[in-house]
């Protein structure tokens, strides 16, 4: 952590870069670094839908591109692997991160990483280590990327849990605060919940429900956390906007039978096209081109076969 802290200092008018399609985490823990050290924050092509909730509620901005960032000393928040990045070029860098298997650390000039339940608790141990004041934004911002990380705490290390209650406590703002800057229900239109049902397809896996469904590009995220919230063990949710594919593949922290997403999602893109694929073992997502048809069917095939039925 020292090492990376020396180097934010250090830096002069750093960019804060975030992966494509970045999510609350991304988001919470670029805002928080862009307050300590004055630097802007860049996403290579776009945010997600809940991130632009979080950007719309705590009011701040990201800029998109450019491209080349070899001039430039950058602080990469919440990303693992260069093709989060598509097309950055990168100079000096340094990295703050979460997620287990990083392969930007190797090339890093300092990076601070542990494997913990979101970025922003890296980034809440950053602030308190520079005693830098923790206002109701920076609490906001922070609480927002361990709660979308953690799909509301449900799958939270009990430490988690206690970070999350310091950063509440230090912001001055309670969990309900938190929870309305991400709170699922709130941004969806009783038409959008209603068509994902309507058109939803539900397979028994054994004892668990896959649910599977399709809609719009601005509420993929949203859908996928709505069908958890009301049951489903595993949901799939597509949505197609010209030849762009988008997929969210998440399991419930209650389901029993637990299941590779990342790795099964490797499988069931095939050779499509691949803009962004990310995510872990419990949530990921996937944007490019290809055979949306072949693709549902060779995930849902797989996730049956895998719970054997």
């Amino acid at each position: 952590m020292q090492d990376f802290i020396r180097f934010i200092r250090e830096a002069n008018e750093p960019v804060i870069l975030l992966h494509d399609d970045s999510d609350a985490d991304a988001l919470g823990a670029g805002y928080v670094l862009s307050r300590l050290t004055g630097g802007k924050i860049v996403v290579p092509k776009k945010v997600s839908e809940h991130g632009q909730e979080l950007m719309d509620q705590i009011g701040f901005e990201v800029e998109f591109g450019p491209s080349d960032l070899r001039e430039k000393p950058v602080i990469i928040a919440d990303t693992a692997d260069r093709q989060q990045l598509p097309e950055i070029q990168l100079g000096e860098f340094a990295v703050i991160d979460h997620h287990n298997n990083n392969k930007l650390l190797e090339t890093a000039q300092a990076f601070f990483h542990e494997k913990v339940d979101s970025t922003c608790q890296l980034v809440f141990q950053v602030v308190k280590e520079m005693d830098f004041p923790v206002d109701r934004e920076i609490a906001l911002a922070l609480s927002a990327g361990i709660l979308g990380d953690t799909i509301y705490l449900e799958k939270a290390s009990n430490e988690t849990i206690v970070i999350l209650g310091k950063i509440l406590q230090a912001g001055e703002i309670t969990f309900k605060d938190a929870l309305e800057v991400l709170r699922i229900s709130r941004k969806l239109s009783r038409e959008t919940k209603l068509k994902a049902a309507i058109d939803a397809e539900i397979y028994w896996l054994e004892e668990e429900l896959l649910v599977f469904t399709r809609t719009s590009p601005d509420y993929v995220y949203y859908v996928a956390m709505m069908l958890i919230e009301l049951g489903a063990d595993i949901a799939l949710v597509l949505s197609q906007e010209g030849d762009d594919i988008i997929i969210r593949l998440v399991q419930s922290p209650n389901y029993q039978e637990k299941i590779d997403l990342l790795e099964i999602m490797k499988r069931g893109i095939g050779d499509s096209q691949v803009e962004n694929l990310w995510g872990d073992e419990n949530f990921v997502g996937f944007k490019g081109t290809g055979d949306d048809f072949r693709i549902i069917k060779d995930l849902l095939e797989q996730l049956c076969n895998r719970a054997g039925r």
